[in-house]
């Protein structure tokens, strides 16, 4: 049988049910590549489960190809312990399944889950959580969060960002530090453009949760650059707009530096800036055409044609103004679909 046990997110083993079943089982082992865990708990989980247990550390490759857990738990009891909530991480609901699918009982024992208690130690409310992600250290990660923060705003959903960590072969750390975060995502604002990141967003960065060195910071992105988080894992949420009772909880159970703003102010949806960039270039290409036209003496077809182009966006800026946003962008398609057929034509006389 494999049990999957969550180690919770605090440094002492305290789950009596956890307790029995690793006493109960062959193999124990215990992984670290989802989260640090810490010394003082392998010391209590050691002392727990008695010390004629063994207690094997194993790497992700080890539990991502799982197949040794899996061949022993068809015939003996195998504990897999892991930070948090054991099903939160994809990688063992992936085992889970692959050992369901060969038979193999399995039985997952539940644990204080990190990702919730993000939310909770700063009083924010679960249901406004949107899509979570993580700051890896590559550019194209940047890219990702910065995507995945403006879709959440767009629906007024805060964002938690989770940071890399790794453990490297010679045993060292890698924590993602929050300034590097808050650092590359203004630089994604410079060339993306979107607007809705800028030195005074308001950002929550918690560091260490569930530990006795917890850290909860809350203020501008200014003034947390400034910032030493020491050690992580370290954790950023990105606020939608508060709730009431959330920012009187940002305010009461943070370390919080500046006042709480509304994130969503400076938002615009994909439409939005689709419209405002392609609707102005679309009509000087047109104001440049007709002059063309006017010089060449073209014929009719050309003239209607622009014609259309220029009905499309004024198409385009009602059906904005009345909401219809994809039919806004529909109708700007049209008009460069158009304008551009217009050019060709011009270019073959």
């Amino acid at each position: 049988m494999l049990y999957l046990v969550g180690a919770g997110i605090y440094d002492t083993f305290e789950m009596c049910n956890s307790t029995r079943i690793l006493k109960s089982c062959d193999r124990i082992y215990l992984e670290s590549f989802t989260s640090p865990i810490s010394d003082k708990f392998i010391d209590i989980l050691k002392t727990t489960v008695g010390p004629e247990k063994k207690i094997e550390f194993v790497k992700r490759w080890f539990v991502e190809d799982g197949r040794q857990i899996l061949d022993e738990s068809k015939t003996l009891d195998v504990g897999l312990i892991s930070y948090g909530d054991p099903t939160i991480a994809t990688t063992f609901t992936e085992l889970r399944i692959r050992a369901i699918k060969n038979k193999i009982d399995v039985k997952v024992v539940h644990a204080a889950s990190g990702i919730t208690s993000l939310v909770g130690e700063c009083g924010l409310q679960i249901y406004k959580i949107g899509k979570m992600v993580t700051m890896m250290e590559e550019r194209q990660s940047a890219i990702s969060v910065y995507s995945t923060v403006f879709s959440n705003l767009n629906v007024n959903c805060h964002t938690i960002i989770l940071t890399e960590y790794r453990q490297g072969d010679d045993g060292s750390v890698f924590f993602l530090k929050p300034n590097n975060m808050m650092s590359r995502l203004l630089d994604v604002e410079k060339d993306i453009m979107y607007g809705f990141v800028s030195e005074d967003s308001f950002l929550i960065v918690l560091s260490r949760i569930g530990t006795d060195e917890q850290k909860i910071f809350s203020g501008k992105i200014k003034s947390l650059l400034e910032l030493d988080y020491g050690n992580g894992p370290h954790a950023i949420i990105f606020p939608s707009k508060f709730h009431f009772t959330e920012e009187d909880a940002v305010l009461n159970l943070t370390e919080n530096i500046d006042a709480p703003t509304d994130n969503t102010v400076m938002i615009k949806s994909v439409s939005d800036h689709m419209l405002n960039k392609y609707e102005p270039m679309i009509r000087n290409e047109i104001k440049q055409i007709r002059e063309s036209i006017a010089s060449r003496n073209s014929n009719k077809a050309q003239i209607e044609l622009l014609e259309n182009a220029e009905f499309y966006l004024d198409d385009a800026v009602q059906f904005f103004r009345q909401g219809k946003k994809e039919l806004a962008i529909l109708s700007i398609g049209y008009a460069d679909g158009l304008v551009d057929s217009i050019k060709q034509m011009l270019e073959v006389e």
